[in-house]
Parts: structure tokens; C-alpha cells; sequence
């Protein structure tokens, strides 16, 4: 009967301390099956207005992000503690007990993501950027780097310091808005002579190359040069003239402010060769534009150049007679 009591008591005992082994398995899990800060995002109403198209013929509108990233700086010695992502625009994380501060930033509204990112490891040197060509020999300036840069997707981030978790906190809502980084431009031009167009581009010069994300500063010694597609749409067909206009839309980090850098537009028409046209300076015009809007342009073009392209056409031809038997 000791035995047998022993044997029992034994059991027990390993029973309970694999319960309670289990209960503190069960108790270092818990963090990681909740959250105790949720994090939304929102668009400001400038924001929403450039996120929708200025045209509705062929122009869809970006929509919410597919995801957005978070990196959270531990406040008293500013190292990242946490980073990660969330689908859509609101997520949970699970924070240690601490003060922090929350860069949170996306560009994922399209297929391809065409911004990149660096200096993430610090708040004061988180940037955004495209992808970088060198312009020709000959064309940078002494104290500005001028290159070709991609358009960039639709950019916001946002820096919130000072966010206190406390332990046992549960499910702590923290609401923030996104501040833009780039911002929609768009254009029309009229023009005769688009008869013989196939098709247009834009260069738009002295645009920011890069944008930071937690201050409003730039990179003031560099310029970039986008390239813009343009849509041709024709008033008339028959027109021999070929009147109609010319529409441009794009993303930018917005105009470099610095006086001496110009903000010049050049539009490339094919029609088997490329013809060329310059507008008329619009520097200052395009300088005011800081957060995007309509660049007005009052100069209509007309548009002078040879036919170009495959002209079909009749030749003169030796008349035969052939005999079809029936």
C-alpha cells in the first residue's frame, strides 16, 4: 500500500510540475498572441485629393497601401527596437514596457514598389529615394549632382515620439496622420501638328531627388529630372491640322527651391523621328508648387517636322493581262 501510495503521490507530483511548466510556457507565449498597441494611420484631406485621379478616362486611383512599415526607437538611447510591417493602413505590435518613438512610412500602392529607402537606422537620416542615373558629361554644375530619376509611388510617413507603454497594458490605440513625402502634378498642353504624333514624352529638370521622412528637409545640391508619358488626345481626326492636347500626370518629392536650379520642361514627339520643343520657363511657377497641383501652361505649341513613320502608299505598276480559264 506505501508503495502504491508512493507511486501515486510520484505521479502527481510529475503531473503538476508539467502543468506547471506548461502554465509558463503558456505565460512567455501570451505577448506574442496579443497586442498591446494598435497602430492606424490616416490621409489628410490633401492627401485623399491626390491620391484620386484629376482624370477619369483611363486614370485609376491608387487606393489604400497594401501594407505599411513600422520602425519603433527605443527614446532614452534612440537604437531600433522593434520594425516590421502590417497589411493596409492599421496593426498591432507588442512592446516591451518602455518610451519610444514610432517612424511609420509606406510607398506600397502599386505592383511595383519603385521607392527605396535609407538610413533607416536613425530618425534624422531616414530617407526615400528612386533609382539614380548620372546625367551626360557635361551637365552638372560645380556644386549640384544632376541626374535622371524615376518617378516615385505615393510617399507618406509619419514620426510619433514619446509613446508610453505601461505592463498589463492591453490594446492602447494610438491614431496618427501621414505626412506626404511626394506629391501629384499634372498638365495640359494644346497643340496643332499631331496629325503625324505617335507619341509624347516629357523631361521635367530641377525636381528633388529624394525626400526624408521624419523633417521637411531635402537635398538641396542635387537635381532630378523625371521622365513623364504623355497622352495625346486629338479634337478632330480629319482636321488637317491635327489640333488637340496633350496630358501629363506624375509623382514628384516637388520642385528644388534653390533659385539658380531651373525647372525647365522639354517634350519629345516621335513620328518616326523625335522632334523637340522647350517651353517657355516656368521656374517660377513651378516653384510655388510645393505640395503638387496643376502646372499651368498658357503657350500653345505648334508642332513642325517631317511626316516620319511607314507611309503606305501606290506605286506606279506594269499592267498584265492574265487569261483565267473558267
Amino acid at each position: 500500500m506505501n508503495k502504491l501510495t508512493t507511486l501515486l503521490l510520484s505521479a502527481l507530483l510529475a503531473a503538476a510540475l508539467f502543468l506547471s511548466a506548461g502554465c509558463q510556457r503558456k505565460e512567455l507565449l501570451d505577448p506574442h498572441d496579443h497586442y498591446n498597441l494598435i497602430i492606424k494611420a490616416n490621409f489628410d484631406s490633401l492627401a485623399l485629393t491626390q491620391l484620386l485621379s484629376h482624370k477619369s478616362d483611363g486614370y485609376t486611383q491608387p487606393g489604400e497601401p497594401r501594407s505599411t512599415k513600422y520602425i519603433i526607437f527605443e527614446k532614452t538611447t534612440q537604437r531600433v527596437a522593434y520594425k516590421g510591417s502590417f497589411k493596409g493602413l492599421q496593426g498591432g505590435v507588442y512592446l516591451q514596457e518602455g518610451i519610444y518613438d514610432l517612424l511609420l512610412y509606406t510607398s506600397d500602392f502599386n505592383e511595383l514598389d519603385a521607392n527605396f529607402y535609407r538610413g533607416m537606422d536613425k530618425k534624422e537620416t531616414a530617407e526615400t529615394h528612386t533609382r539614380q542615373s548620372a546625367m551626360p558629361e557635361g551637365v552638372s554644375r560645380s556644386d549640384v549632382t544632376e541626374m535622371y530619376i524615376v518617378e516615385p509611388d505615393p510617399t507618406f510617413s509619419v514620426l510619433q515620439e514619446e509613446i508610453v507603454v505601461l505592463e498589463g497594458q492591453e490594446d492602447q490605440l494610438l491614431e496618427v496622420e501621414f505626412v506626404q513625402k511626394s506629391f501629384k502634378y499634372y498638365l495640359t498642353i494644346k497643340a496643332k501638328g499631331l496629325q503625324n504624333i505617335h507619341s509624347a514624352k516629357m523631361h521635367i529638370s530641377g525636381m528633388y531627388t529624394t525626400a526624408y521622412l521624419t523633417h521637411e528637409e531635402h537635398r538641396t545640391n542635387e537635381a532630378g529630372t523625371q521622365t513623364v508619358e504623355m497622352d495625346i488626345t486629338r479634337y478632330d481626326y480629319n482636321d488637317v491640322l491635327g489640333e488637340g492636347e496633350i496630358y501629363g500626370e506624375f509623382w514628384s518629392f516637388g520642385p528644388n527651391l534653390r533659385e539658380d536650379i531651373s525647372n525647365s520642361i522639354t517634350l519629345y514627339f516621335v513620328n518616326g523621328d523625335v522632334i523637340t520643343i522647350k517651353l517657355q520657363d516656368l521656374s517660377p511657377q513651378i516653384k510655388t508648387l510645393t505640395k503638387g497641383g496643376e502646372i499651368i501652361v498658357t503657350e500653345k505649341l505648334e508642332i513642325k517636322g517631317p511626316p516620319g513613320g511607314f507611309q503606305p502608299g501606290v506605286g506606279d505598276w506594269n499592267d498584265t493581262n492574265v487569261d483565267l480559264e473558267l
